[in-house]
């Protein structure tokens, strides 16, 4: 089955901190993460952000714990990508 939602970024907490696995996370979005990590205690999981057009959703992995997914929503602010191009009527 196809998913609809391309990749936009994966992060990976492990033991060590919180790495970027794929794509170009925003910095302040990686410093906040890796605070949330800190204060919760999250040393396991993972994170994607997958989008299509103006759309986009965090994913967290089964094994990511509940005590950070909230507060880690709570700091991300979907990114900006250019919506569908438009019809001919949009075109002016």
């Amino acid at each position: 089955m196809f998913d609809r939602f391309r990749l936009i970024y994966r992060l990976r907490a492990t033991p060590e901190g919180v790495e970027v696995v794929a794509g170009r996370v925003p910095p302040r979005f990686l410093a906040a993460v890796r605070d949330v990590a800190r204060l919760h205690g999250i040393d396991r999981g993972e994170i994607e952000c997958k989008g299509a057009g103006r759309k986009a959703r965090l994913r967290f992995s089964s094994n990511f714990p509940n005590a950070g997914r909230q507060a880690i929503r709570n700091v991300w602010s979907p990114p900006t990508t250019p919506g569908p191009g438009g019809g001919r009527r949009a075109s002016g």
